[in-house]
Formats: structure tokens, sequence, C-alpha cells
């Protein structure tokens, strides 16, 4: 049947070059016929492929729910429980000493409420949930400690950082480079974050001055002290009673006069104080 052939011949535009090719008559004759069992063929090629792919994603993805049922089905029966509880007690501890710190500082306390999260949980990893946040909290109270944060005392601020109307009545406008807080001679002074000493004594206009050193960059100054109760090199806690209010040095009356520096550049306390 195919020995029979029909000659196609190819002519160009022009009349010339001339190009015959013979194909098997059968091919013209049922064309359609050939064109449909073709598409038939590739048609079938593709559902077989589709199907080989459903079953292999069927498959993997039947695994994955089975493993993950397992490890659920294994975690119910084996995280031990009063160990999920006590990491939660734990974290809960953690946010009481950062209230306790911020406390200190006269600042507001942090929601504490369901802080180690739900009574009620569906976590197949809660053990290392629970000691993910142990550890952050852990961690964010180590920066509150170092970092001086909140008012050395709880009188009421007179002048701000930047300039200022001179107070000894000259007219003059002068910078001032830290926080006034008004108080009586004898009021407690706090340090505001953990440090060492690293001066204590007696400092041109700031009279009797404390200055602390603290991890990051950060130094604080308490001038005009009617007493200073910390030696040099000497650590301290946030909190700590390291003074007392007076009115030595440059000063119209008592009061604390309270600087921070960063790096070696004072900065507005304010930005400190407050949170």
């Amino acid at each position: 049947m195919l020995k029979h052939k029909t000659s196609i011949l190819f002519v160009n535009n022009a009349g010339k070059e001339k190009k015959a090719i013979q194909v098997p008559t059968v091919l013209l004759t049922a064309w359609r016929k050939w064109l449909i069992t073709l598409v038939s063929v590739i048609v079938l090629l593709c559902v077989l492929v589709c199907f080989v792919i459903f079953k292999r994603t069927s498959h993997f993805y039947s695994a994955a729910y089975k493993n993950r049922l397992e490890q659920a089905t294994r975690v119910q029966h084996e995280v031990n429980m009063e160990k999920v509880k006590a990491s939660f007690r734990s974290i809960d501890q953690r946010m009481k000493q950062l209230n306790q710190l911020l406390g200190e500082r006269g600042l507001s306390k942090l929601a504490v409420e369901n802080a180690g999260g739900p009574e009620e949980f569906d976590l197949t990893d809660i053990e290392d949930v629970a000691s993910v946040y142990d550890s952050g909290l852990g961690k964010m109270a180590e920066v509150i400690r170092n970092t001086p944060i909140g008012r050395p005392h709880f009188g009421d601020q007179t002048s701000g950082f930047g300039h200022r109307y001179n107070p000894f009545g000259t007219g003059s406008v002068e910078s001032h480079s830290g926080l006034d807080f008004r108080g009586a001679v004898g009021d407690m002074v706090k340090v505001t974050a953990d440090g060492v000493v690293a001066f204590a004594g007696t400092k041109g206009g700031y009279g009797n001055c404390i200055i602390i050193q603290h991890k990051n960059g950060f130094q604080t100054l308490y001038g005009h002290l009617s007493k200073i109760l910390v030696k040099e090199h000497q650590p301290v806690k946030s909190g700590e009673k390291i003074g007392e209010v007076g009115s030595t040095g440059r000063s119209t009356g008592p009061h604390l006069h309270y600087e921070v520096w960063v790096n070696g550049v004072r900065t507005d306390p304010s930005r400190f104080t407050k949170l």
C-alpha cells in the first residue's frame, strides 16, 4: 500500500528551482485518519504522564500526613507536661523580673497575663518554643539592666536638655547638657543601669559628681550631690543608691543634675527617662 507514491512539485515565485518529493499516496488520501491517530496518541501519553504525577504526589502527601500524625500522636503521649508548665512559670518569672527593673526606674510595668503563652496549645515542639521565649526574655532583662532608662530621682523636672535662660539671672542663654530634678538635700539618687563607677569626687561646676560607665558605650553623670556613697571602680546595680541630692558646685538650690552620654557624646536624657 505504501508502495504507491505521489509526487509533490515545489516551485518558487519565479517558476524556477523546481523540487519534487514523493510521499505515500495513502497519507494524502487518509490524512484525517492519521491526524486523529497522532492526536489520540499524544493525548494518551499526556493522560499517562498526569496519572503518574498524581500517583507520586498523592503518595508523597499521604506519607507526609501520616508522618505528621504519628509525630503529633507521639508528642501527645511523650511531652512532659510538668516540664512545659515549669518552662512557662519561668517565663512568668522573667516578666516579673523585667517589671521589677522597670519599677526601679519609675516606669510603667509590662502586662504579665498569660506571658508564658495560652493555657491551651497544639504545638509539637512546645518545650523548644518555651525555651526560646525564656531565653529571649532573659536577653531583654540583660538589655534593660545595662541601658540607662528611667529616672535617677523622682522629683519634678525643672530644666531640660538644650538651650535655656541662665538661672543666675544674667538674662543670657546657655546650653544645658542634661536634666535637672528638684529635690531636698539628702534625697536618694539612684543609678539608672548596671555599671562601674568611673569617677566619684568634685568636678568643677558639677560639684560633688558621680560618673558611671555602662555597657554598649553608655555613661551617666549625677551632679551637685551632697553626699557620694560609692567609690571609683566600684560595680553598681540598677536602682542602687549611689548618692544624695545637694547643691554643690554651680547651683542655685538643691537639685540633681543628670546627663546621659552615648559613645562620648551628650544626648537628651529624656529619650531614656520614658519608654
